[in-house]
């Protein structure tokens, strides 16, 4: 989730560092992370935060609270682009992909320490994790009373259980989709490969780079359909059979489908074989609000996210957001300003520790409100807002420098290839030219033949991403 963390000595101070756009990261995906985990900490604090358990009225912003929980989605689309931005740059440039078992060790490395280290701390020192406890409704506890909860909650297959769907830390069901999206990522990149094998043209292999997110969008779209049909009268978000399929990576896949598509085109973009229009951007952030507002409209009033044709919409609005901040400019535009906006600092320190702020922020409101430390009404919303970002920031950074950080830093290059170690191999892999002395590692997506990859331009490393 974190951008590339300056490496001092853990013996210091606790501080964040933010690394500069020009360093190892995309020049504002650390903004929209924040964004993504602040609307749903706001989100959180409206809907749980009163002591009564009734979300406070706030007049006309009343109805646009629900929509906040969007930020689970912009997550998915972040993931969809940063974690298919590598394989697909390997397959349009016909080089090899990246190690796989790199990959996987990274995605573990970012993902469970600090999920584990929250779960322990939420669910048994705090004692308050969602659980069932032979109820179809949920109810707040230790995990520690529910052993069978807390095995399936730290392997991250709660979601698979209609008795634990929605157990542990209340957002986490969205991480479960992300793992499942992690595992299934190899995959589809191999798909990809195999395709643009025989291809013999720039265009071959772009719709072989794009088949993976035209798998995935028609699983999504197809599990949804099915699991409309077999819903009944389930919300979607209940101890039951259709919940569970509707909280489960077939039916979200399709969510991730845009982000990956978007990976295809800024790679494209970057490597000069597609030119966008001057007017793009602003086509862009029309099309991104129209289709927000018609999501916002196909919905009852009180609902949002969980409903399919709304999410569906939602993503691609979140993945042309997305495209403005992250495609480069073919001129002059406003896009300077709102990468401005996304990297100043505040935003960045709170991206860099939005992974932890989304899994704290849920606990936290639950142990404020249960020890009578929230406040009922509009003015209260604001106190318990103010309160949450404090102590779930707080929480957040502590994790984030004490565990993410150190978990980070054994992490490997899995962005691409290993360098070979002599030094005319590594200027020969630099430029992307082919050598008959270079050999592929183990693990790692093989070569298209029958190409010649391009020369590569210099490009940032992509982050990691999100669970969301």
């Amino acid at each position: 989730m974190g951008g590339a963390p300056e490496r001092d000595d853990d013996r210091r101070p606790l501080r964040l560092v933010v690394p500069p756009s020009s360093g190892s990261r995309l020049p504002g995906i650390e903004g929209a992370r924040a964004v993504a985990a602040g609307s749903v900490l706001v989100y959180h604090c409206w809907l749980f935060g009163s002591p009564d358990g009734t979300s406070p009225r706030l007049g006309p912003l009343t109805g646009v609270m629900p929509h906040l929980a969007v930020g689970v989605i912009l997550f998915f689309s972040l993931s969809g682009f940063l974690l298919y931005r590598p394989f697909a740059a390997a397959v349009l440039r016909a080089a090899p992909g990246p190690g796989i078992g790199g990959y996987l060790r990274n995605r573990a490395l970012r993902i469970l320490p600090a999920y584990w280290v929250i779960l322990l701390l939420s669910g048994v020192v705090l004692q308050v994790a969602l659980l069932r406890e032979d109820t179809p409704g949920l109810q707040l506890g230790s995990l520690a009373r529910e052993p069978d909860t807390m095995v399936k909650n730290v392997l991250l297959v709660q979601s698979y259980d209609r008795n634990t769907l929605l157990t542990g830390i209340g957002p986490a069901w969205s991480l479960v989709i992300e793992v499942a999206f992690y595992l299934a990522l190899p995959a589809l990149a191999l798909l990809a490969m195999t395709l643009a094998r025989p291809a013999t043209s720039r265009l071959g292999r772009r719709r072989a780079a794009l088949a993976p997110a035209a798998a995935i969008l028609l699983l999504g779209l197809g599990a949804k359909a099915v699991t409309n049909l077999v819903a009944g009268s389930s919300s979607g978000w209940e101890a039951d059979w259709p919940s569970v399929l509707a909280r489960s990576f077939p039916a979200n896949a399709d969510l991730f489908a845009f982000g990956m598509a978007l990976a295809v085109l800024h790679t494209e973009v970057r490597d000069g074989a597609v030119t966008l229009p001057r007017w793009w951007r602003a086509g862009a952030l029309a099309a991104a609000g129209a289709t927000a507002l018609a999501a916002v409209w196909i919905v009852p009033e009180g609902m949002g996210l969980g409903v399919a044709k709304y999410d569906v919409l939602m993503a691609v609005s979140c993945s042309l957001l997305l495209a403005v901040v992250v495609l480069p400019d073919p001129g002059p535009s406003r896009r300077r300003r709102l990468l401005w906006l996304l990297d100043t600092r505040p935003l960045v320190v709170v991206g860099l520790v939005s992974y932890s702020l989304f899994l704290w922020h849920e606990p936290l409101v639950y142990w404020l409100r249960e020890h009578g430390l929230t406040r009922p009404g509009a003015g209260g919303f604001v106190v318990n807002l103010v309160v949450l970002a404090a102590g779930a920031g707080a929480l957040a950074a502590l994790t984030y420098r004490f565990v993410e950080r150190p978990a980070m830093a054994r992490k490997r290059g899995a962005t691409g290839p290993r360098r070979p170690r002599n030094s005319r191999s590594a200027r020969v892999a630099g430029t992307g030219q082919p050598s008959g002395q270079r050999r592929e590692h183990r693990g790692q997506l093989p070569r298209q033949s029958g190409v010649q990859p391009p020369i590569e331009r210099p490009e940032h490393t992509p982050g990691h991403g999100q669970p969301q």
